[in-house]
């Protein structure tokens, strides 16, 4: 779909299913998937200036999403990376948007158009 295979996004979710279901929703980008903070590091080092949007669960199996977008937004390579945070705790919201995430998607999900609709927007 033109430009937007172009589009690399990383997702970063512990739950086999929700990167199964997110992989096929988005199945027009090139998609990278991490299961832990540690792996996930791993390939923002190495993709990191051409990643163009990341999608991030907070609740991992080694560190809180939340340490990773703190993370992210202190590397001067990695903070102008766009992050949708995601989580089943919608009283994380606030804290997630204050540490500089663009979005906030609340599980369980959802309508994959809306899935598709709001990557989108944010891609612009």
């Amino acid at each position: 779909m033109g430009d937007q295979s172009k589009k690399k996004i990383l997702i970063i979710d512990d739950a086999e299913v929700n990167q199964l279901l997110l992989s096929r929703i988005l199945a027009d980008y090139e998609l990278l998937n991490a299961h832990d903070v540690g792996r996930a590091i791993e390939l923002l080092q190495e993709n990191g200036e051409s990643l163009d949007l990341v999608i991030l669960d907070l609740v991992l199996p080694d560190k809180s999403g939340l340490e990773l977008l703190q993370f992210m937004k202190a590397d001067e390579q990695l903070k102008e990376i766009p992050v949708i945070v995601m989580s089943a705790q919608a009283q994380m919201e606030q804290t997630a948007m204050e540490m500089g995430a663009v979005e906030f998607w609340k599980k369980p999900f959802w309508n994959a158009q809306e899935v598709q609709n709001r990557v989108a927007k944010v891609l612009g």
